[in-house]
Protein backbone atom coordinates (compact mmCIF):
# COMPACT_ATOMS: atom_id res chain seq x y z
CA UNK A 1 0.00 0.00 0.00
CA UNK A 2 1.14 3.57 -0.92
CA UNK A 3 1.87 5.98 1.91
CA UNK A 4 -0.78 7.79 2.29
CA UNK A 5 0.63 10.74 4.50
CA UNK A 6 3.32 11.58 1.57
CA UNK A 7 0.12 12.98 -0.38
CA UNK A 8 -1.20 15.07 2.47
CA UNK A 9 1.09 18.05 2.21
CA UNK A 10 0.37 19.28 -1.49
CA UNK A 11 -3.39 18.35 -0.99
CA UNK A 12 -2.62 20.86 2.45
CA UNK A 13 -1.56 23.29 0.27
CA UNK A 14 -4.35 23.32 -2.36
CA UNK A 15 -6.63 23.57 1.15
CA UNK A 16 -4.76 26.39 2.01
CA UNK A 17 -5.05 28.48 -1.25
CA UNK A 18 -8.74 27.17 -1.85
CA UNK A 19 -10.91 27.13 1.30
CA UNK A 20 -9.97 31.10 1.70
CA UNK A 21 -12.75 31.29 -1.63
CA UNK A 22 -15.53 29.89 -0.86
CA UNK A 23 -16.99 30.68 -4.27
CA UNK A 24 -14.19 27.84 -5.59
CA UNK A 25 -13.22 30.31 -8.37
CA UNK A 26 -10.83 29.06 -11.30
CA UNK A 27 -8.27 26.92 -9.73
CA UNK A 28 -5.62 28.42 -12.74
CA UNK A 29 -6.13 31.55 -11.43
CA UNK A 30 -5.32 31.24 -7.51
CA UNK A 31 -2.47 28.23 -7.58
CA UNK A 32 0.87 28.13 -8.00
CA UNK A 33 2.31 28.08 -11.66
CA UNK A 34 4.85 25.00 -10.23
CA UNK A 35 1.92 23.43 -9.48
CA UNK A 36 -0.34 23.18 -12.64
CA UNK A 37 2.63 22.78 -14.94
CA UNK A 38 4.25 19.82 -13.21
CA UNK A 39 2.39 16.49 -14.12
CA UNK A 40 4.06 15.05 -10.70
CA UNK A 41 2.47 17.43 -8.85
CA UNK A 42 -0.74 16.82 -10.65
CA UNK A 43 -0.36 12.98 -9.94
CA UNK A 44 0.13 14.47 -6.15
CA UNK A 45 -2.95 16.47 -6.51
CA UNK A 46 -5.04 13.29 -7.55
CA UNK A 47 -3.91 11.49 -4.61
CA UNK A 48 -4.73 14.28 -2.63
CA UNK A 49 -8.38 14.35 -3.87
CA UNK A 50 -8.49 10.99 -3.33
CA UNK A 51 -7.21 11.62 0.31
CA UNK A 52 -10.19 14.52 0.77
CA UNK A 53 -12.32 11.94 -0.23
CA UNK A 54 -12.23 9.50 1.61
CA UNK A 55 -10.96 10.07 5.32
CA UNK A 56 -11.53 12.16 8.26
CA UNK A 57 -14.81 13.16 9.68
CA UNK A 58 -15.21 16.44 7.33
CA UNK A 59 -14.76 14.34 4.53
CA UNK A 60 -17.47 12.78 1.83
CA UNK A 61 -17.17 9.07 3.00
CA UNK A 62 -18.01 10.23 6.29
CA UNK A 63 -20.84 12.63 5.89
CA UNK A 64 -23.04 11.03 3.04
CA UNK A 65 -22.95 7.64 5.08
CA UNK A 66 -24.15 9.59 8.35
CA UNK A 67 -26.55 11.89 6.25
CA UNK A 68 -28.43 9.67 4.78
CA UNK A 69 -27.76 7.15 7.57
CA UNK A 70 -29.59 9.27 10.02
CA UNK A 71 -31.90 10.41 7.81
CA UNK A 72 -32.98 7.10 6.22
CA UNK A 73 -33.20 4.90 9.74
CA UNK A 74 -29.72 2.98 8.95
CA UNK A 75 -28.44 4.88 12.22
CA UNK A 76 -29.01 5.89 15.93
CA UNK A 77 -27.35 8.82 17.51
CA UNK A 78 -25.57 8.03 20.62
CA UNK A 79 -24.45 11.46 21.85
CA UNK A 80 -27.02 14.58 21.12
CA UNK A 81 -23.69 16.73 22.40
CA UNK A 82 -22.74 16.61 18.34
CA UNK A 83 -25.08 18.74 17.21
CA UNK A 84 -24.54 18.39 13.62
CA UNK A 85 -25.32 14.49 13.71
CA UNK A 86 -28.14 15.19 16.26
CA UNK A 87 -29.55 17.87 13.95
CA UNK A 88 -29.48 15.92 10.67
CA UNK A 89 -31.38 12.72 12.95
CA UNK A 90 -34.10 14.54 14.00
CA UNK A 91 -34.96 16.26 10.15
CA UNK A 92 -37.38 18.75 9.09
CA UNK A 93 -36.84 21.94 10.13
CA UNK A 94 -33.85 20.97 12.63
CA UNK A 95 -31.84 21.00 10.06
CA UNK A 96 -30.60 24.60 8.37
CA UNK A 97 -27.96 25.76 6.43
CA UNK A 98 -25.16 26.04 9.40
CA UNK A 99 -25.31 22.66 9.39
CA UNK A 100 -21.80 21.12 10.53
CA UNK A 101 -21.83 18.07 8.61
CA UNK A 102 -24.25 19.96 5.28
CA UNK A 103 -21.16 22.83 5.28
CA UNK A 104 -18.56 19.55 5.40
CA UNK A 105 -20.05 17.70 2.73
CA UNK A 106 -20.69 20.51 0.03
CA UNK A 107 -17.42 21.94 1.17
CA UNK A 108 -15.46 19.16 0.67
CA UNK A 109 -16.68 17.90 -1.91
CA UNK A 110 -16.71 21.21 -3.86
CA UNK A 111 -13.17 21.28 -3.40
CA UNK A 112 -12.63 17.98 -5.00
CA UNK A 113 -14.41 18.93 -7.84
CA UNK A 114 -11.99 22.00 -8.23
CA UNK A 115 -9.07 20.20 -7.70
CA UNK A 116 -10.35 17.36 -9.87
CA UNK A 117 -10.71 20.40 -12.33
CA UNK A 118 -7.46 21.69 -12.05
CA UNK A 119 -5.95 18.21 -12.81
CA UNK A 120 -8.16 18.20 -16.17
CA UNK A 121 -7.46 22.03 -17.26
CA UNK A 122 -3.75 21.27 -16.48
CA UNK A 123 -2.95 18.49 -17.93
CA UNK A 124 -2.53 19.59 -21.25
CA UNK A 125 -0.43 22.14 -20.20
CA UNK A 126 2.30 20.33 -17.91
CA UNK A 127 3.23 17.47 -20.89
CA UNK A 128 3.14 17.75 -24.52
CA UNK A 129 2.91 13.82 -24.16
CA UNK A 130 -1.06 13.34 -25.66
CA UNK A 131 -1.00 9.61 -23.91
CA UNK A 132 0.25 11.24 -20.13
CA UNK A 133 -2.08 14.21 -20.35
CA UNK A 134 -5.19 12.01 -21.17
CA UNK A 135 -4.37 9.69 -18.73
CA UNK A 136 -4.25 12.52 -15.68
CA UNK A 137 -7.59 13.69 -17.10
CA UNK A 138 -9.28 10.99 -16.88
CA UNK A 139 -8.73 10.48 -13.38
CA UNK A 140 -9.42 14.07 -12.86
CA UNK A 141 -12.79 13.37 -15.02
CA UNK A 142 -13.15 10.88 -12.48
CA UNK A 143 -13.76 12.74 -9.24
CA UNK A 144 -15.24 15.13 -10.73
CA UNK A 145 -18.62 13.04 -12.13
CA UNK A 146 -18.28 11.58 -8.58
CA UNK A 147 -18.59 14.91 -6.68
CA UNK A 148 -21.49 16.12 -8.68
CA UNK A 149 -23.24 12.91 -8.86
CA UNK A 150 -22.96 12.61 -5.09
CA UNK A 151 -23.86 16.01 -4.27
CA UNK A 152 -26.82 16.22 -6.12
CA UNK A 153 -28.14 13.40 -4.26
CA UNK A 154 -28.25 15.84 -1.00
CA UNK A 155 -29.14 19.10 -2.48
CA UNK A 156 -31.61 19.59 -5.45
CA UNK A 157 -29.50 21.70 -7.88
CA UNK A 158 -25.53 22.46 -7.72
CA UNK A 159 -23.51 24.81 -9.72
CA UNK A 160 -21.72 22.91 -12.59
CA UNK A 161 -18.67 26.09 -13.35
CA UNK A 162 -16.52 27.25 -11.22
CA UNK A 163 -16.81 31.52 -11.49
CA UNK A 164 -17.77 33.61 -9.18
CA UNK A 165 -21.95 33.81 -8.26
CA UNK A 166 -22.05 30.50 -10.26
CA UNK A 167 -25.50 29.74 -12.12
CA UNK A 168 -26.94 26.74 -10.24
CA UNK A 169 -28.14 23.86 -12.50
CA UNK A 170 -30.77 21.12 -11.70
CA UNK A 171 -30.22 17.46 -11.26
CA UNK A 172 -30.91 16.43 -14.83
CA UNK A 173 -28.05 18.90 -16.10
CA UNK A 174 -26.12 17.63 -13.04
CA UNK A 175 -26.45 14.19 -13.78
CA UNK A 176 -25.92 14.28 -17.54
CA UNK A 177 -22.37 16.76 -16.93
CA UNK A 178 -21.29 13.32 -14.50
CA UNK A 179 -22.24 11.17 -17.54
CA UNK A 180 -20.24 12.89 -19.98
CA UNK A 181 -17.12 13.28 -17.75
CA UNK A 182 -17.51 9.72 -17.34
CA UNK A 183 -17.98 8.86 -20.90
CA UNK A 184 -14.90 11.10 -21.85
CA UNK A 185 -12.81 9.26 -18.90
CA UNK A 186 -13.89 6.15 -20.15
CA UNK A 187 -12.31 7.12 -23.96
CA UNK A 188 -9.05 7.44 -22.66
CA UNK A 189 -8.66 4.31 -20.85
CA UNK A 190 -9.93 2.74 -23.70
CA UNK A 191 -7.17 4.36 -25.57
CA UNK A 192 -4.53 3.29 -22.79
CA UNK A 193 -3.39 5.04 -19.59
CA UNK A 194 0.25 5.80 -18.58
CA UNK A 195 2.32 3.77 -16.67
CA UNK A 196 3.84 6.85 -15.36
CA UNK A 197 0.26 7.75 -14.09
CA UNK A 198 -1.17 4.34 -13.00
CA UNK A 199 1.60 3.70 -11.01
CA UNK A 200 1.96 6.63 -9.12
CA UNK A 201 -1.48 7.18 -8.08
CA UNK A 202 -3.52 5.22 -5.31
CA UNK A 203 -4.10 1.85 -6.68
CA UNK A 204 -6.86 0.65 -4.78
CA UNK A 205 -9.28 2.56 -6.97
CA UNK A 206 -9.60 0.78 -10.15
CA UNK A 207 -10.28 3.44 -12.47
CA UNK A 208 -11.83 1.72 -15.61
CA UNK A 209 -14.27 -0.55 -13.49
CA UNK A 210 -15.20 2.68 -10.99
CA UNK A 211 -16.07 4.48 -14.06
CA UNK A 212 -18.00 2.01 -15.26
CA UNK A 213 -19.98 1.63 -11.84
CA UNK A 214 -20.69 5.37 -11.80
CA UNK A 215 -21.45 5.40 -15.43
CA UNK A 216 -24.29 2.56 -14.26
CA UNK A 217 -25.21 4.53 -10.72
CA UNK A 218 -26.29 8.14 -12.62
CA UNK A 219 -27.53 6.92 -15.65
CA UNK A 220 -30.25 4.70 -13.44
CA UNK A 221 -30.93 8.08 -11.50
CA UNK A 222 -31.30 9.73 -14.30
CA UNK A 223 -33.82 7.45 -16.03
CA UNK A 224 -31.74 5.99 -18.57
CA UNK A 225 -31.60 2.65 -17.85
CA UNK A 226 -30.84 0.80 -21.12
CA UNK A 227 -26.77 3.14 -20.94
CA UNK A 228 -27.58 2.14 -17.49
CA UNK A 229 -27.55 -2.04 -17.86
CA UNK A 230 -24.45 -1.64 -20.63
CA UNK A 231 -22.39 0.29 -18.02
CA UNK A 232 -23.46 -2.62 -15.41
CA UNK A 233 -22.39 -5.34 -18.00
CA UNK A 234 -18.83 -3.18 -18.32
CA UNK A 235 -18.25 -4.12 -14.61
CA UNK A 236 -15.88 -6.91 -13.33
CA UNK A 237 -17.42 -7.68 -10.37
CA UNK A 238 -14.09 -10.33 -9.43
CA UNK A 239 -12.03 -6.78 -9.08
CA UNK A 240 -12.27 -4.84 -5.60
CA UNK A 241 -11.95 -1.24 -5.93
CA UNK A 242 -11.74 0.84 -2.89
CA UNK A 243 -10.96 3.59 -0.90
CA UNK A 244 -7.56 2.66 1.24
CA UNK A 245 -6.48 3.47 4.55
CA UNK A 246 -3.03 3.67 7.27
CA UNK A 247 -2.76 3.75 10.62
CA UNK A 248 -2.71 7.89 10.33
CA UNK A 249 -5.35 7.80 7.86
CA UNK A 250 -7.59 5.78 9.34
CA UNK A 251 -11.00 4.35 7.96
CA UNK A 252 -13.15 7.28 9.35
CA UNK A 253 -16.15 5.82 9.95
CA UNK A 254 -14.74 2.87 11.68
CA UNK A 255 -12.76 5.43 14.17
CA UNK A 256 -16.00 7.46 15.05
CA UNK A 257 -17.46 3.77 15.27
CA UNK A 258 -15.43 2.72 17.20
CA UNK A 259 -15.33 6.08 19.72
CA UNK A 260 -18.86 5.38 20.83
CA UNK A 261 -19.63 8.44 21.25
CA UNK A 262 -21.96 9.45 17.75
CA UNK A 263 -23.99 7.01 16.02
CA UNK A 264 -24.15 3.27 15.52
CA UNK A 265 -26.24 0.73 14.11
CA UNK A 266 -29.65 1.56 15.12
CA UNK A 267 -30.83 -2.19 14.70
CA UNK A 268 -31.60 -4.77 12.39
CA UNK A 269 -34.31 -3.14 10.13
CA UNK A 270 -31.45 -1.20 7.63
CA UNK A 271 -34.30 0.98 7.81
CA UNK A 272 -36.64 -0.41 6.23
CA UNK A 273 -40.55 -0.53 7.52
CA UNK A 274 -41.98 -3.52 9.27
CA UNK A 275 -43.39 -5.18 5.77
CA UNK A 276 -40.50 -4.93 3.82
CA UNK A 277 -37.61 -6.57 6.80
CA UNK A 278 -34.87 -8.50 5.66
CA UNK A 279 -35.31 -12.40 5.70
CA UNK A 280 -33.93 -13.51 9.54
CA UNK A 281 -31.34 -15.98 7.48
CA UNK A 282 -30.05 -13.26 5.12
CA UNK A 283 -26.10 -13.35 5.83
CA UNK A 284 -25.58 -10.18 5.24
CA UNK A 285 -27.38 -8.75 8.14
CA UNK A 286 -24.47 -10.12 10.39
CA UNK A 287 -21.80 -9.35 7.65
CA UNK A 288 -23.16 -5.57 8.66
CA UNK A 289 -24.75 -5.76 12.01
CA UNK A 290 -24.05 -7.56 15.34
CA UNK A 291 -24.42 -7.57 19.04
CA UNK A 292 -23.40 -9.08 21.96
CA UNK A 293 -26.81 -10.51 22.79
CA UNK A 294 -29.09 -10.75 20.25
CA UNK A 295 -32.03 -12.32 22.07
CA UNK A 296 -32.24 -9.81 24.61
CA UNK A 297 -34.90 -6.82 23.80
CA UNK A 298 -32.95 -4.05 22.44
CA UNK A 299 -29.63 -5.02 22.39
CA UNK A 300 -26.70 -2.71 22.00
CA UNK A 301 -26.35 -3.23 18.29
CA UNK A 302 -23.13 -2.47 16.96
CA UNK A 303 -21.43 -1.59 12.55
CA UNK A 304 -19.23 -4.11 11.45
CA UNK A 305 -18.78 -5.29 7.70
CA UNK A 306 -16.42 -3.07 6.18
CA UNK A 307 -16.10 -0.46 9.26
CA UNK A 308 -14.56 -2.32 12.05
CA UNK A 309 -11.24 -1.35 11.86
CA UNK A 310 -9.61 1.85 11.05
CA UNK A 311 -7.44 -0.24 8.43
CA UNK A 312 -10.41 -1.85 6.82
CA UNK A 313 -10.82 -0.79 3.26
CA UNK A 314 -14.27 0.42 1.76
CA UNK A 315 -15.96 -0.42 -1.34
CA UNK A 316 -16.20 2.80 -4.01
CA UNK A 317 -18.68 0.71 -5.05
CA UNK A 318 -20.19 -3.15 -4.69
CA UNK A 319 -20.46 -6.10 -7.23
CA UNK A 320 -23.71 -6.40 -5.69
CA UNK A 321 -25.20 -2.62 -6.80
CA UNK A 322 -24.08 -3.59 -10.32
CA UNK A 323 -26.35 -6.24 -10.28
CA UNK A 324 -29.40 -4.40 -8.44
CA UNK A 325 -28.56 -1.70 -10.87
CA UNK A 326 -29.30 -4.17 -13.92
CA UNK A 327 -32.66 -5.89 -11.88
CA UNK A 328 -34.08 -2.24 -11.75
CA UNK A 329 -33.70 -0.66 -15.27
CA UNK A 330 -34.94 -4.33 -16.65
CA UNK A 331 -37.94 -3.80 -14.34
CA UNK A 332 -38.23 -0.17 -14.76
CA UNK A 333 -38.22 -1.00 -18.77
CA UNK A 334 -40.89 -3.85 -17.94
CA UNK A 335 -38.61 -6.56 -19.11
CA UNK A 336 -39.52 -8.72 -15.41
CA UNK A 337 -37.79 -11.97 -16.72
CA UNK A 338 -34.80 -10.54 -17.00
CA UNK A 339 -34.94 -8.54 -13.61
CA UNK A 340 -35.67 -11.37 -11.38
CA UNK A 341 -32.61 -12.72 -13.39
CA UNK A 342 -30.55 -10.59 -11.97
CA UNK A 343 -32.30 -10.05 -8.57
CA UNK A 344 -31.43 -13.86 -8.27
CA UNK A 345 -28.14 -13.24 -8.47
CA UNK A 346 -28.01 -10.90 -5.59
CA UNK A 347 -30.46 -13.67 -3.60
CA UNK A 348 -28.42 -16.31 -4.17
CA UNK A 349 -25.15 -14.89 -4.33
CA UNK A 350 -22.64 -17.25 -1.90
CA UNK A 351 -19.57 -15.36 0.11
CA UNK A 352 -17.61 -17.22 -2.50
CA UNK A 353 -18.69 -16.02 -5.03
CA UNK A 354 -18.76 -12.86 -4.23
CA UNK A 355 -15.35 -10.05 -4.19
CA UNK A 356 -16.14 -8.96 -0.58
CA UNK A 357 -17.88 -11.57 0.83
CA UNK A 358 -20.86 -10.21 0.82
CA UNK A 359 -23.97 -12.54 0.47
CA UNK A 360 -27.68 -12.78 1.13
CA UNK A 361 -27.43 -16.88 0.57
CA UNK A 362 -31.14 -16.92 0.17
CA UNK A 363 -33.45 -18.78 -2.21
CA UNK A 364 -34.19 -17.46 -5.43
CA UNK A 365 -37.52 -14.92 -5.58
CA UNK A 366 -40.10 -16.24 -5.27
CA UNK A 367 -43.25 -13.14 -5.09
CA UNK A 368 -45.09 -11.90 -7.01
CA UNK A 369 -44.35 -11.29 -10.50
CA UNK A 370 -45.94 -7.49 -11.13
CA UNK A 371 -43.67 -4.80 -11.74
CA UNK A 372 -44.56 -3.58 -8.25
CA UNK A 373 -43.92 -6.15 -6.41
CA UNK A 374 -39.87 -7.00 -8.00
CA UNK A 375 -39.16 -3.46 -7.51
CA UNK A 376 -40.18 -3.58 -4.22
CA UNK A 377 -38.30 -6.26 -3.74
CA UNK A 378 -35.06 -4.58 -5.44
CA UNK A 379 -35.59 -1.64 -3.09
CA UNK A 380 -35.88 -3.88 0.35
CA UNK A 381 -32.30 -5.68 -1.22
CA UNK A 382 -30.37 -2.33 -1.98
CA UNK A 383 -31.62 -0.96 1.53
CA UNK A 384 -29.82 -4.30 2.43
CA UNK A 385 -26.94 -4.80 -0.03
CA UNK A 386 -26.06 -1.30 -0.13
CA UNK A 387 -25.83 -0.21 4.34
CA UNK A 388 -24.19 3.07 4.82
CA UNK A 389 -23.35 3.89 1.00
CA UNK A 390 -25.14 6.86 1.16
CA UNK A 391 -27.60 6.10 -1.38
CA UNK A 392 -30.52 5.33 0.82
CA UNK A 393 -31.68 8.72 1.13
CA UNK A 394 -31.65 8.36 -3.20
CA UNK A 395 -33.13 5.53 -3.22
CA UNK A 396 -36.09 6.03 -0.89
CA UNK A 397 -36.92 8.70 -2.96
CA UNK A 398 -36.32 7.55 -6.34
CA UNK A 399 -38.49 4.05 -5.46
CA UNK A 400 -41.25 6.87 -4.08
CA UNK A 401 -41.32 5.75 -0.75
CA UNK A 402 -43.15 7.58 1.73
CA UNK A 403 -41.26 11.18 2.00
CA UNK A 404 -41.04 12.98 5.03
CA UNK A 405 -43.72 15.22 5.05
CA UNK A 406 -46.08 11.92 4.96
CA UNK A 407 -47.89 9.87 8.01
CA UNK A 408 -45.47 7.47 7.63
CA UNK A 409 -42.67 8.66 6.48
CA UNK A 410 -39.52 6.57 6.11
CA UNK A 411 -37.53 9.58 5.63
CA UNK A 412 -36.70 12.85 7.88
CA UNK A 413 -36.07 14.72 4.69
CA UNK A 414 -36.43 14.68 1.22
CA UNK A 415 -33.55 17.12 -0.14
CA UNK A 416 -31.20 19.43 2.11
CA UNK A 417 -30.77 22.61 2.53
CA UNK A 418 -27.92 25.15 1.42
CA UNK A 419 -25.13 25.77 3.73
CA UNK A 420 -24.81 28.92 4.68
CA UNK A 421 -21.15 29.27 3.35
CA UNK A 422 -22.61 28.90 -0.21
CA UNK A 423 -25.59 30.93 0.26
CA UNK A 424 -23.84 34.08 2.18
CA UNK A 425 -20.86 33.95 -0.70
CA UNK A 426 -23.06 33.23 -4.37
CA UNK A 427 -26.44 35.46 -4.82
CA UNK A 428 -27.74 32.99 -7.25
CA UNK A 429 -28.07 30.20 -4.55
CA UNK A 430 -32.16 29.14 -4.74
CA UNK A 431 -34.46 29.30 -2.32
CA UNK A 432 -34.23 25.92 0.56
CA UNK A 433 -36.47 22.82 -0.45
CA UNK A 434 -39.24 23.55 2.60
CA UNK A 435 -38.91 19.28 3.77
Amino acid sequence: MKNITKYISLALLFISVSACNTEYLDPNSTLEPDVVNSTDNLIELINGVQKRWSSDRSGAVYTYASISGLNAGELRLLNPGNLGEAEIDLGGNNVNGSNELLINIWTNIMLCRKEATTVIDAANLATDDAQLANSLKAYGLFYRALSHGTLIQYFEQLPLEIVENGTFSNRTLVLESAIADLTEAKGYIASGLATSVTSSVFDSVDLENSVNALLARFNLMNGSYLAAIDAANDVDLTVQSTWEFDASVPNPLAFWFGSQNVTQAKDLSFGLPSSLLPDSNDERIPFYVTAEDLSIANPDYQVVGFFLDNLDEIPVYLPGEMLLIKAEAYAREDDLTNAVIELNKVLTKTSTSDAFGLAANLPAYAGNLTKEAILEEIYKNRRVELYLTGLSLEDSRRFNRPGATSADAERNRDYYPYPNTERDNNTNTPDNPTS
